[in-house]
């Protein structure tokens, strides 16, 4: 008899991988909920933490209409897409944190992972799941909440269903970011600053229209390293603004597969990295 096709006989592995991801992230739940007040305040304070970003815009805007052609409502809705993907890609990065994989790779924990019968990839996924950064997701979310009411986009059906797949896509592009930045760590050993210029400082960039940077910027970030596709030219599209770079209208309908790609790209940088480890001796 003629064997099942590869793909076919993937599926029970993959069903397998998905049982024990979603085993293990649950006993790392449970353990940050055994207590309680603790975690209460971990979230609320990570919520208050970063939502200075959003109250510094509202004092902002105390000062002035409009900033680049973009009223208060119209850019908090921009913040508020960039801040649900960032929040959503801490929320599953693992250990994918600059910091944290290089005091693996300073401590020899990589080295262990090497040696388990798993892909590294999906032990860094499973290695933390930090329940606290609900927060930033929430603040996020109010942020977005708020300029829908300000801003008041025209939402058709094909706009809500788009919505949650462009978090989603931003979230695998920041994800990106940090696991090429991560895989920097193999050779650098230290963790390297410039990975949080476009995470952290990425989403800062993010909150404003892209128009309002130089020319060379924005350039920058639509064509070299394309993050205007994970909120910039999307809500173009939710709000029915004009595109002043003037590109195609089907322009803000890449978003997800420019942030799938770039994803993609980033698993064969650790890929090669991975390949190309030979420890630190630790």
């Amino acid at each position: 008899m003629e064997s099942p096709p590869a793909a076919i006989r993937l599926k029970p592995e993959r069903a397998a991988y998905l049982r024990l991801y979603l085993r293990l992230i649950s006993s790392r739940i449970r353990s940050q909920m055994q207590y309680r007040l603790s975690f209460l305040l971990d979230v609320v304070g990570n919520f208050f933490s970063n939502f200075t970003d959003l109250a510094a815009l509202m004092v902002m805007f105390t000062q002035a209409r409009s900033l680049g052609g973009w009223s208060f409502g119209e850019i908090a809705f921009l913040y508020g897409l960039s801040s649900a993907s960032f929040a959503l890609h801490e929320l599953f990065q693992g250990a994918f944190d600059n910091d944290v994989f290089a005091s693996y790779i300073q401590r020899g924990l990589f080295d262990q992972m090497l040696i388990r019968p798993l892909p590294t990839l999906f032990q860094m996924m499973t290695e933390y799941f930090m329940l606290r950064r609900l927060g930033r997701m929430t603040q996020g979310l109010i942020a977005l909440g708020l300029g829908i009411a300000l801003a008041q986009p025209h939402w058709t059906f094909a706009k809500l269903l788009y919505l949650p797949v462009v978090i989603a896509g931003g979230a695998l592009f920041f994800l990106a970011i940090s696991i090429a930045g991560c895989t920097l760590c193999f050779w650098t050993v230290q963790s390297t600053e410039v990975v949080n210029i476009f995470t952290y400082g990425g989403t800062t960039m993010l909150q404003y229209p892209l128009t309002i940077y130089q020319e060379w910027m924005q350039k920058f970030f639509v064509y070299v390293l394309p993050m205007a596709f994970i909120n910039y030219f999307p809500t173009l599209y939710f709000l029915d603004k004009p595109d002043l770079f003037h590109l195609p209208p089907f322009v803000p309908f890449l978003a997800p597969v420019v942030c799938v790609a770039v994803f993609l790209l980033s698993l064969r940088i650790w890929q090669f990295g991975v390949a190309h480890y030979t420890s630190t001796g630790s």
